[in-house]
């Protein structure tokens, strides 16, 4: 273990080294050109890959710094790794107005004078996106069972009567949502209580989503699912997995050693790329399961049809360490970005309702079952961001780094 958690600090290492390698090698001429355009390009560059390079793992992109900020607002218009590029533009101008000649100051300030005039100039987040239909009535479960309990063998009842009680008390509310693997068990262990729990969400009008591991054969692929009972019928099987977590990113050889060494593992199978959304009446639920809300391309793949976000998760691993936070900001991006209210439901962690300026409109303490009631809106239209992914930001990273080693050649 201590091997591989090696191993991956150096794989994420890489791309700073890689950013301060090609500055040194190919463009160490001109300060205010670096600061200004050629570091904010290869960051963002490298970013996006770090995103997308086996299957990406993108957590702490510099964008999230600056979520309570003015710069916020480039954010439904290009996303976080366009926000990452502005942070570090910003940054440059500090560093020239700090270390520069006066002609380098003269541009670091004409710098910042732009970036200001354009995110002044930008829309406020909820221009882009406007209310439609009917307010819902949503509750979320926070069931807040501990990991180290969660798994034990005859706790499985407890868990079961435990969400049995909360959920209780918000039956006829349009909506319920449980976390991700809310019932530690596999579907066809738990039938007959998600059969009870359907009946009573369909006899009191409510849609009630459950968080559930689902094997349909013996020896069949193994899925991270969430299952819409009562008045709307579904399934959604994770489809963007956790490496190490849900999967273990390693060779054939690798994985047979540890089979001989007594190591045990099971990875899960990714849901099918085209599901079709999960629906409450006739709006449509963009849902996610925990580390998908980290990719900005696979939350907006039910956009601009879903009128409501959805994200479930455990986030009881983190215990109460920075990461616990973090995803929970990563969450608040991902709805700024989509300009949709959120709905994020932890095990534990911070359940909250994230409004779609990105801003966190009600949320429970972590560490404590808990049930968070609202009201919220379904919305239509769609960002920038929502129509144009992270498309324009490869093209003009690629292009303009391009154009920058060409014009170095050639001086």
């Amino acid at each position: 273990a201590w091997l591989l958690v090696l191993v991956l600090a150096s794989y994420l290492a890489i791309f700073p080294a890689l950013i301060g390698y090609a500055l040194r090698r190919w463009f160490d001429r001109e300060k205010v050109v670096v600061a200004l355009l050629v570091l904010p390009l290869l960051w963002m560059l490298a970013e996006l890959l770090r995103g997308w390079l086996f299957t990406g793992l993108p957590w702490l992109s510099l964008g999230y710094s600056v979520m309570d900020t003015p710069l916020s607002r480039l954010a439904p218009v290009a996303g976080v790794y366009a926000l990452s590029a502005a942070m570090v533009v910003v940054s440059g101008t500090f560093w020239l107005l700090m270390t520069g000649q006066v002609r380098e100051r003269g541009f670091a300030m004409l710098a910042l004078l732009m970036l200001s005039l354009l995110v002044a100039g930008l829309p406020t987040p909820l221009r882009w996106t406007q209310d439609s239909g009917d307010p819902v009535g949503v509750s979320l479960v926070q069931g807040s069972i501990p990991q180290e309990l969660k798994w034990r063998p005859g706790r499985r009842q407890m868990t079961q009567a435990h969400y049995y009680a909360l959920t209780e008390p918000e039956w006829g509310r349009r909506l319920i949502i449980w976390p991700e693997v809310a019932i530690p068990a596999l579907r066809h262990q738990v039938q007959d209580y998600l059969d009870e729990m359907d009946a009573l969400a369909n006899a009191s009008g409510s849609t009630l989503l459950v968080g559930v591991l689902v094997r349909d054969q013996p020896e069949g692929p193994l899925y991270n699912a969430m299952l819409s009972l009562g008045v709307d019928r579904g399934s959604y099987y994770k489809r963007h997995l956790l490496p190490f977590g849900e999967y273990f990113p390693a060779p054939k050889f690798l994985l047979d050693v540890g089979s001989i060494l007594g190591l045990q593992y099971s990875d899960f199978s990714s849901g099918p790329r085209d599901q079709a959304p999960l629906r409450l009446g006739t709006e449509v639920l963009g849902l996610s399961i925990c580390f998908e809300d980290v990719f900005g391309r696979d939350i907006r793949r039910d956009l601009p049809l879903a009128g409501l976000l959805v994200n479930v998760t455990n986030d009881a691993w983190f215990d109460d360490s920075a990461a616990l936070h973090q995803h929970l900001q990563i969450a608040r991006m991902r709805a700024l970005e989509m300009g949709r209210t959120l709905l994020r439901v932890a095990n534990t962690g911070v359940t909250a309702v994230i409004g779609p300026d990105g801003k966190i409109e009600l949320s429970s303490p972590p560490f404590e079952a808990n049930v968070l009631r609202a009201q919220v809106m379904p919305r239509s239209g769609q960002t920038p961001y929502v129509r144009w992914g992270d498309g324009p930001l490869w093209g003009l990273s690629l292009a303009g780094l391009l154009f920058l080693a060409v014009r170095r050649r050639t001086a």
